[in-house]
């Protein structure tokens, strides 16, 4: 299954979050873009993006924890 690819402006737009957002996300490495070499994000990106924004904003997860809630979602994907 191809997913579709997306700028860093089309993912904001598309995941409702600021530019800012994303290049902390890209900087703390919890968003690692499905093709780094093209600068751009796929749809598993978005949806990674999403549920940061939702830890973060929604539920006041600080940026300590974020990695830590990140590593379980990911473990119960491969599990």
């Amino acid at each position: 299954m191809k997913l579709r690819r997306y700028t860093i402006v089309e993912a904001c737009e598309e995941a409702g979050v600021e530019q800012g957002f994303v290049v902390e996300c890209l900087r703390a490495h919890w968003v690692v873009p499905a093709y780094p070499a093209e600068a751009e994000l796929d749809e598993l990106d978005l949806a990674r993006l999403r549920l940061i924004a939702t830890l973060k904003e929604d539920l006041g997860v600080n940026d300590e924890a974020v990695p830590v809630i990140l590593h379980l979602v990911d473990q119960l994907r491969v599990g």
